[in-house]
């Protein structure tokens, strides 16, 4: 039998109903923050993603899913949503003046191809927020504030936030040029060893050689005294709102296109569950408009991850107003009327559907964790009745099938 692919995963029974719990919470939370929702393909043409990712980020050189279509053109499974959020906003002409501030928020599978483990899989599920318009230090805290919002309304404990400032522009020039001395003294990894000419930054995010860089040069110090006022307006906004935050000089985030702030959150065990900043550049590289845009994406299987290591559980046990054992076949032609009725006045219900005997189907309801047990045979037909038994009190009544809708959702 073929088996599903590595790095991709099945979700169903507890864990389907804790992700979709979660996604509810998600969704009005987005809808208080006055968000709207936009849907891109799963699939966009490659130099999408290559001309605005960043063409030595790993997820480029090592990690895009690309294939051709039937008249050989290159398409990618989408990794990550900021660049097709952004090419459907101009597309779209959703950047005129009146939509703006434009508020966006999307929930959409992402793939790269990674080395399998918890938390990180080939298909993940990620919701993502991006914003057009306005640059503003207080738009920027208002995603922090989303992101802490939705953590709290899950119950989540111990996460921290750790910020950084991208520096930009002649600026970052400079920070480049002393970046590189800094690095050449370095024992760096063979892919590093490239990047240090091509893209420097992404040294800094590399897996295998961050952890010698803790004496690295700030890149805060290069930057300009406007983007110094924004920055320290950002961490003032924070403090106003009671968020406690960590500078790391470190952080750079895997995406070549954040300009200014970067962010992320992670969980009580150091694992990044929302990451996200500022790309002022992004909108115009891709259109020669100018559109300063921010946002974060958050990581549902890491989440989900994290709340499983907490013990928090965000759905409601499954329980049934009622489960149906029909004892003849005519009982069970007549259970499918019964069954439409209940479900119509809203009444979670089920049927025994698998033939077996009143004991055995006694036995089976017991997954279903019911209120009461409907029993129905002949005789209950010829009198217009059910059988109705309490599965907490053990009471057993005949009810009136006119009746029957009543007395449940008495119970």
């Amino acid at each position: 039998m073929t088996q599903k692919p590595r790095g991709t995963e099945d979700i169903y029974n507890e864990k389907a109903k804790q992700y979709f719990a979660l996604e509810m919470i998600i969704r009005n939370i987005a809808d208080n923050f006055n968000y709207s929702e936009i849907i891109t393909p799963t699939f966009e043409h490659s130099e999408l993603f290559k001309n605005n990712v960043g063409e030595t980020t790993d997820i480029v050189t090592k990690e895009m899913y690309n294939f051709l279509d039937k008249k050989n053109r290159e398409l990618t499974l989408k990794p990550e949503g900021t660049v097709p959020t952004v090419r459907a906003v101009i597309e779209n002409k959703l950047y005129i003046a009146e939509n703006l501030p434009l508020k966006l928020f999307y929930f959409s599978s992402m793939y790269r191809y990674e080395r399998p483990q918890k938390g990180r899989m080939r298909q993940f599920n990620q919701f993502g927020v991006e914003v057009f318009g306005p640059n503003s230090p207080e738009l920027d805290s208002e995603l922090i504030s989303f992101c802490y919002m939705i953590l709290n309304s899950i119950g989540l404990n111990g996460y921290s936030l750790h910020i950084n400032y991208i520096v930009t522009g002649e600026e970052r020039l400079k920070y480049i040029e002393d970046l590189k001395k800094y690095l050449s003294k370095k024992k760096l990894c063979e892919d590093c060893n490239i990047r240090i000419n091509k893209n420097p930054l992404r040294v800094i995010d590399c897996k295998i050689d961050r952890n010698q860089f803790e004496d690295i040069i700030d890149m805060k110090d290069y930057i300009s005294d406007f983007d110094k006022n924004f920055y320290n307006s950002f961490k003032r906004n924070l403090k106003n709102i009671g968020i406690d935050y960590i500078e790391d000089k470190k952080l750079v985030r895997g995406l070549d296109y954040y300009t200014g702030i970067v962010f992320e959150i992670d969980d009580e065990n150091g694992v990044a569950i929302i990451g996200g900043g500022r790309y002022n550049t992004l909108f115009e590289k891709m259109s020669n408009i100018s559109l300063p845009a921010s946002g974060f994406g958050i990581g549902i299987e890491r989440l989900l991850l994290s709340l499983d290591k907490q013990n928090i559980t965000l759905y409601e046990e499954y329980e049934l107003d009622a489960f149906i054992i029909a004892l003849t076949d005519k009982a069970k032609a007549f259970s499918n009327i019964l069954l439409l009725m209940l479900r119509n006045n809203n009444l979670k219900v089920d049927f025994e559907y698998m033939n077996k005997s009143l004991k055995s189907g006694f036995k089976s309801s017991e997954k279903y964790n019911p209120k009461n047990i409907i029993i129905v045979g002949d005789n209950e037909i010829a009198e217009q009745t059910v059988i109705v038994k309490n599965q907490k009190s053990k009471k057993e009544e005949k009810i009136k099938i006119e009746k029957i809708v009543e007395y449940l959702k008495k119970e």
